[in-house]
């Protein structure tokens, strides 16, 4: 009938990607898995609606006025938040005749200085409050006694959560763990654009830490290493600390080791079935993995 739909063909059905199975915890089972595999070469074909982008990029209502007539400053203090509780509750715990009372304009002040000290560089702290080298917008903002006490109680979580070594559930960056849950959440309220990358991103330090990272190929060599996912303008829209014991995954999610899951849980957030483009490099990719991602089986 004229209303029935077009017969399939066969030989286009065999030509579907193959159903390739997840990969188990025995490697010896991948190898297997893999050898079974066979590569063609095939001219990809796309329709307009495979990749047309069918997200919204509005920003939201508490983003819109300031992204639109806001300043770089307005916009950076929705991203500075409960460092002044977290720093108040530590003094206070440390002596409590002697609170901190840290406001959000004195924690403003306090950031101001360090980057003021990232550009202008004196051999120590002091001398930036010094009678004759000494650098005369940062005595402006702050006294000495003053910073040095805002940077000894400086604190974003508390302490006595804090799990030992030995537990299995220990957390090396507790520190900060608030900080950067916080930042990712706020992140994520900027829509994303259709083209999305994840790649790895040096935040370069010469302190001696057990975490730092060397790898040759960044600009900046040494560093504490971070899994970003960023848009074609550069705004990262979640990150990840590296600290050797990321491999964290969701009970529905397959397990294609630590470097995979990277991916895995950076990309839990974009949006499903509106053609979102995710680029990443060979460091990243198996055949499990974007076999994954073409099945889309942890779309929630």
């Amino acid at each position: 009938m004229a209303g029935d739909p077009p017969l399939i063909n066969e030989a286009t059905a065999n030509d579907q990607v193959p159903q390739v199975p997840f990969p188990s915890t025995s490697q010896a089972s991948r190898r297997a898995t893999m050898r079974g595999l066979v590569w063609k070469v095939k001219k990809l074909v796309l329709n307009s609606d495979q990749t047309a982008f069918h997200g919204d990029t509005t920003y939201p209502p508490e983003l819109k006025d300031e992204a639109t007539t806001g300043t770089p400053y307005s916009i950076f203090s929705h991203f500075i938040q409960r460092i002044v509780e977290e720093s108040n509750l530590y003094s206070v715990k440390k002596n409590v005749t002697k609170p901190l009372n840290l406001s959000e304009t004195e924690l403003r002040k306090f950031m101001a200085i360090l980057i003021y000290m990232s550009v202008i560089k004196y051999p120590n702290v002091r001398l930036y409050w010094s009678n004759t080298v000494g650098f005369q917008p940062i005595k402006d903002i702050m006294t000495v006694n003053r910073f040095e006490t805002i940077r000894r109680f400086l604190h974003f979580n508390n302490n006595e959560k804090h799990l030992p070594k030995e537990h299995p559930q220990h957390d090396r960056l507790h520190k900060i763990r608030p900080i950067i849950s916080h930042l990712n959440e706020k992140f994520a309220l900027v829509p994303m654009e259709q083209k999305l990358s994840i790649d790895e991103q040096m935040c370069a330090t010469k302190v001696a830490h057990f975490m730092k990272q060397y790898l040759p190929n960044k600009h900046h060599k040494w560093g504490f290493k971070l899994y970003v996912m960023c848009s074609v303008k550069g705004y990262a829209h979640k990150f990840e600390i590296y600290t050797g014991q990321e491999n964290e995954r969701l009970p529905d999610e397959p397990d294609f080791g630590p470097v995979g899951n990277v991916v895995v849980r950076l990309a839990r957030g974009v949006p499903r079935n509106i053609n979102h483009i995710i680029y990443f490099d060979n460091f990243y990719t198996s055949v499990f993995y974007l076999h994954m991602l073409e099945l889309n089986l942890w779309a929630k």
